[in-house]
């Protein structure tokens, strides 16, 4: 280049400035588009199958679902006033109906100590109370407080309450049963409670009980006292496990006298509805989205096409997953041949799933074990058959992080964007040096030029002045 002063004057002589140059540099880049192009088409179609990978996972975890035991087989309780009396149940539990009256709830033994603290005297204040006691559970379970002079009345409840749990030896490392005793502090006095409900007693012993004012008389617990369809029943605690086989009772509130509640017990079939819908909803958003990476779009206009149109093995999914959710399935411990059985049809010819929940829950309510075994089964030489595992096997193959047919894609993908992330570097290198180039060039053009008007002049000059001399 021709600098003077600061001033660029490429071009100045022979007319090819910096302009001409970037066009010239646009042509040489041509095949820099093609490339970037190529990049961003590999990047959409990379990103296309991830989106389809998480979908799939999605589907993959609904229909787990629909092979858990659980799912078709767990009951539900609904009670006629959930403030005062409800059931928990299990899939052991059976269809009934429990009249149940509440006449008393189960309830903890306390020892209201006498208040310990005189004058102006704080909790966290030194008692200078020294010796031991001893607590003593329902169950026989010991522990030994040591009270020592400069002990608060805060340090001998917390003493009390360390010994409350189950803990580690620091030495042996056995297991050292809890008293289920706990303390607290109220208006200055200690008050004990047994954590544990029932006609329970606590039992201290020790020369300092009196001093701690824990020598007063307590309140023992009581039992719960129900009627459940007739029977009178009576537990330690207000939640009853022995009564009903696979039902936990939970004692909430006393009835008045001659009032009761019902608690029904029924077959969850709810919980079945939810998790076949999760499906098709999965299933119906994961087709719309391989649909749209397929589309092959307007020929007429470019790019409005899917990042997938035309993939092959995007194409193989998609037909294959709506053939194996209609087709058959053999299984001879279910008489259930389709999913269609189980209210589970097409909406329209473009294959979107829809759900009767009604033919479902008819299906449920008559043979629950006959819609578990369609959905997943086990046959004699110990395979799975039956809707879910069908489907899930082939999901997999294309979602396995170890072999499948995304894993592999993505990988090829990262080759071709490596390979041409390096052509794009060497490519823009050798564009870095062309442009020296054409600007070297350019500028030997415009001295060359500068030197030959120079010469012009000066030639021009000599001819004038001799011509000058001869007019003389």
């Amino acid at each position: 280049m021709i600098h003077m002063a600061g001033i660029n004057f490429i071009g100045s002589y022979s007319g090819v400035d910096q302009g001409m140059i970037d066009k010239l540099m646009q042509a040489e880049k041509m095949p820099l588009v093609h490339m970037s192009n190529k990049k961003t088409s590999i990047m959409e179609k990379q990103n296309a199958w991830k989106d389809i990978n998480t979908r799939l996972n999605s589907l993959f975890e609904k229909i787990k679902v629909l092979q858990n035991p659980d799912t078709f087989t767990s009951m539900e309780s609904t009670s006629t006033n959930d403030k005062i009396v409800t059931m928990s149940t299990s899939r052991n539990a059976a269809d009934g109906i429990y009249k149940i009256n509440v006449e008393q709830l189960a309830t903890n033994t306390s020892i209201i100590g006498k208040s310990i603290l005189e004058g102006e005297k704080l909790i966290s204040d030194e008692l200078s109370i020294e010796g031991n006691f001893t607590i003593t559970n329902a169950d026989g379970v010991k522990a030994d407080i040591e009270v020592k002079s400069e002990d608060s009345l805060k340090d001998i409840v917390d003493n009390i309450n360390s010994m409350t749990k189950d803990r580690k030896d620091s030495e042996t490392k056995e297991t050292i049963k809890g008293t289920g005793i706990s303390a607290t502090i109220i208006d200055g006095r200690i008050v004990l409670n047994d954590i544990k409900t029932g006609a329970r007693d606590i039992q201290l012993e020790g020369d300092i009980v009196e001093d701690l004012g824990l020598g007063t008389e307590q309140i023992t617990g009581q039992q719960s006292k129900f009627t459940i369809n007739g029977v009178e029943v009576q537990r330690d605690s207000n939640t009853v496990k022995d009564v009903i086989d696979g039902v936990t009772i939970n004692l909430k509130k006393e009835h008045g006298k001659d009032e009761y509640d019902t608690v029904t017990i029924s077959l969850d079939t709810g919980k079945a509805a939810k998790a076949v819908q999760d499906f098709v909803d999965q299933y119906n958003s994961t087709m719309k989205f391989i649909e749209e990476k397929l589309d092959a779009g307007d020929p007429k206009v470019p790019g409005s096409g899917g990042a997938l149109s035309g993939d092959g093995s995007l194409m193989r999914l998609h037909s294959s997953l709506r053939m194996m959710v209609s087709d058959s399935i053999g299984n001879k411990n279910t008489d259930i041949k389709d999913i269609s059985q189980l209210g589970v049809t097409t909406k329209d010819r473009f294959g979107e799933l829809q759900l009767d929940t009604a033919k479902l829950n008819k299906a449920l309510s008559d043979d629950p074990q006959n819609v578990m075994n369609f959905f997943k089964t086990t046959i004699e030489d110990d395979r799975e058959v039956g809707f879910v595992p069908r489907l899930n096997e082939y999901i997999d193959s294309f979602i396995s992080k170890k072999n499948g047919i995304i894993n592999t894609k993505t990988e090829s993908y990262d080759k071709v964007l490596k390979d041409l992330n390096k052509q794009i570097e060497v490519f823009n290198d050798r564009m870095e040096r062309k442009e020296k180039q054409y600007i070297k060039m350019f500028t030997a053009l415009d001295v060359a030029m500068m030197k030959a008007e120079g010469q012009m002049t000066w030639l021009q000059n000599q001819m004038d002045s001799m011509n000058s001399i001869k007019r003389k």
